[in-house]
């Protein structure tokens, strides 16, 4: 068992310097530099790893120091330069910290410690985006603080806290942001006795699930009339023409066969067929609905006309239910479905209407996705 456990680990390291060895042999040295690190760390006499591991580095190393050379010679847009040289001294103190977590620096093999370098690139990296980003905001437009919330996010990821870049965001954020209230829902029940209240919930949470990555949000009738926002635009929403037809039963059959094979007595192994039948007596319960939305969208400063739409619905409630005579064999899927079906009960008034406000609500949504992208 000793000699199979030490025989496994062999071919284990064998493998894993295979591996570092193709690697370096293929010319893709930051990999086989830090493969050489992970074999040192499971075998640290490895001596293929010993041997490569400098190389690897100082290979590795120039390539990034001349990525960084040819990102600052280079003439393309001031934030892509500086995104290209922090990500060369990023990768070269990644190589530095993997060498000294290994304790690895011994001999000709010195890695250099990058961390004065990579701030350094961080905070040229935030400083043109912060002043990018200021510059749009004083612009105070919407596009505007779009980009400029964008650029103050990425100076604030390359040096968290950097000035009063938190303070900025949020400002930029609210000044690219359309709010959008809700102003007037009015759900019209006439002598139905229906519980709408959902309806709006329904609305806003979907609303802002639409605009919430486009700088939108979406406010109800209170929040609106209560808070201190700026309202940017404003939705009227009418729900109307809500009607519910009386329960409506019929009766009706219908009949049904089919040919089954039958094995004839006069002949061994010889079949004929016969034709079998029933007749399916059906029962039909059935309920119609429906409704229309309006909806009407304007500037809440100019008062003009942004969008609007009448999105109409119709909804049927069906029950079947029956009984059959005749052979079952005759039956299909379908007609033992309605032979098993039960006659439910008749949907309440709140049951068709939300059955109503989906459909509308299906085709709300596309018309918002559009308008709100």
């Amino acid at each position: 068992m000793k000699t199979l456990l030490k025989l496994t680990l062999l071919l284990f390291l064998f493998s894993s310097c295979q591996s570092t060895q193709k690697l370096f042999d293929k010319g893709e040295y930051g990999k086989a530099y830090y493969a050489a690190i992970n074999d040192l760390k499971k075998n640290p006499s490895d001596a293929n790893a010993q041997r490569i591991l400098p190389i690897a580095y100082q290979e590795a190393a120039t390539k990034y120091q001349q990525d960084i050379a040819a990102a600052k010679d280079s003439k393309g847009k001031k934030g892509q330069v500086l995104d290209l040289v922090y990500d060369g001294y990023e990768s070269l103190q990644k190589m530095y910290d993997a060498a000294a977590d290994l304790k690895a620096e011994s001999g000709a093999f010195h890695p250099k410690n990058y961390h004065k370098e990579l701030e350094g690139a961080a905070l040229a990296a935030a400083d043109a985006r912060y002043n990018r980003g200021i510059a749009l905001l004083a612009r105070k437009d919407k596009v505007s603080a779009r980009k400029a919330y964008d650029l103050l996010k990425i100076a604030d990821t390359y040096v968290p806290g950097y000035k009063d870049v938190i303070l900025k965001k949020q400002e930029a954020y609210d000044a690219a942001i359309t709010n959008v209230v809700v102003s007037k829902l009015d759900q019209r029940f006439g002598y139905y006795s229906i519980n709408g209240n959902f309806f709006e919930n329904d609305i806003l949470w979907n609303l802002n699930s639409i605009g919430e990555r486009s700088y939108y949000k979406f406010f109800g009738l209170s929040y609106g009339q209560q808070s201190d926002i700026r309202v940017d635009q404003f939705m009227d929403i009418n729900m109307y023409d809500i009607w519910f037809s009386n329960l409506a039963t019929n009766t009706y059959s219908y009949n049904v066969s089919k040919k089954i094979p039958v094995k004839s007595d006069k002949m061994a192994g010889s079949e004929s067929s016969k034709t079998i039948s029933a007749t399916v007596y059906v029962t039909r319960r059935v309920i119609n609905s429906r409704a229309i939305m309006d909806y009407r969208i304007t500037d809440a400063h100019t008062q003009k006309l942004i969008a609007s739409d009448r999105i109409p619905a119709q909804y049927t409630w069906e029950s079947l239910s029956g009984r059959y005579t005749g052979d079952p064999n005759a039956l299909s899927a379908r007609d033992q479905a309605i032979i098993n079906g039960v006659a439910n009960n008749r949907p309440s008034y709140d049951d068709l209407y939300r059955e109503l406000t989906r459909q509308i609500m299906s085709q709300f949504n596309f018309s918002m996705r559009d308008l709100y992208r």
